[in-house]
Formats: structure tokens, C-alpha cells, sequence
């Protein structure tokens, strides 16, 4: 599975796709961050059931469960009175935000069986599993709570985490580094004048 750093990185990048020049905008970005993660909360009821595995890449790792937030975030826009037209790309944004869990999570080696997730869950019970892996995982032990927790901070964990948080730093870099490319002003009038 891969983890929150690099979950953090995508919701990070959908945050940036929508956000206009200028000031951060650091509600949108919470929730770009957390929809980005949410499908992980899976691990809630198990951590207090005392099996953290249980429910783990379950129903919130469906595209039954990117439509429910879809539909989540179009009811929250009707019943604020908003017009339906702008709830509509946000409900859109906010399902492709969550969906790039589903994507990451399909791009990451998995080495227990079975292998990958039931993306496709109630329209299939097929697992899958991209050929091509290029993000690591940490097999993680949800037998139990310190189980769980020990098998995700150790010494051969490190290199996950920190290729994870280097994943994060170099979204965060390149798109400010692009935002500052596309501002600079001889840029600008590169532009104006084509």
C-alpha cells in the first residue's frame, strides 16, 4: 500500500490543478489533503476492533466509494443553497481527488495475496495490480495493534517513508517551481508578444 506521504503529494497536486494565482488557499488544500487519504480511514474500526487489517482496502478502496463522495459533496452543495453548475466540478474535483488513492495504491507493489484491490467492487470481485509497480510498500501486519504499528516504523521501513517523503518535497518543489517559471515576467512578455 502506498502511504500518506505519497497520498499527501497527490491531494497536494489536485489542490494545485485548481487553485488561482496567489494566496494559498489552506481549507481547499486540507481538503484536497484529506480526500486524497480518506480511503485509508479504513483502518479505523479494525485499529479499535483490535485488528487493524480487518477492513483495510475494503469498500473505500472502490469506484463505489469515489461516486458516493461525488454524491457527498453535490448534496452538501444543494442543501448550502449553492448553484448546482459550480457544485458539480467540485463534487468532480473532489472525486478524482479521492480517486487518485485508488490509482497510487494500484501502482504499488503488493506482497501478500491477494495482490492489489477490488477497485471495481460491487461490479466485480476481481483484484488488480498494475504490471509495472514503481511505488514500494511496507507490508504491514494487521494481526494487531502493536503488530500493526510495529510493522510500520522500523529500521526497514526507513527507505519507504523517506523515498515517500521525497515523492512530496518534489511535488511541492515543481510546482513551484513551475508557478514561479510561469510568473516571472520575461516569461510574460515572451507570451504577449506570440
Amino acid at each position: 500500500m502506498a502511504l500518506c506521504f505519497a497520498h499527501t503529494a497527490a491531494g497536494y497536486l489536485a489542490y494545485e490543478a485548481v487553485r488561482p494565482a496567489g494566496a494559498h488557499r489552506p481549507v481547499r488544500l486540507l481538503a484536497a489533503v484529506a480526500l486524497a487519504n480518506a480511503a485509508d480511514l479504513d483502518f479505523v474500526p479494525g485499529i479499535l476492533a483490535g485488528r487493524p487489517g480487518m477492513f483495510h482496502r475494503g469498500v473505500t478502496h472502490t469506484v463505489a466509494a469515489v461516486a458516493v463522495v461525488g454524491v457527498g459533496v453535490m448534496l452538501a452543495g444543494w442543501l448550502a443553497g449553492r448553484p448546482r453548475g459550480a457544485w458539480g466540478w467540485v463534487a468532480l474535483w473532489a472525486s478524482a481527488t479521492y480517486a487518485s488513492h485508488l490509482v497510487l495504491d494500484f501502482l504499488t507493489i503488493d506482497r501478500k495475496p491477494p495482490y492489489g484491490g477490488r477497485f471495481l467492487w460491487p461490479f466485480s470481485d476481481a483484484y488488480y495490480i498494475s504490471p509495472v509497480t514503481p511505488l514500494p510498500e511496507i507490508v504491514v501486519d494487521g494481526s494487531g495493534r502493536r503488530a500493526f504499528f510495529a510493522s510500520l516504523v522500523g529500521p526497514h521501513t526507513l527507505p519507504v517513508w523517506a523515498q515517500e517523503v521525497g515523492v512530496l518535497v518534489l511535488a511541492v518543489a515543481g510546482v513551484h517551481a513551475l508557478r514561479a517559471v510561469v510568473a516571472w515576467p520575461a516569461w510574460r512578455g515572451i507570451a504577449e508578444e506570440q
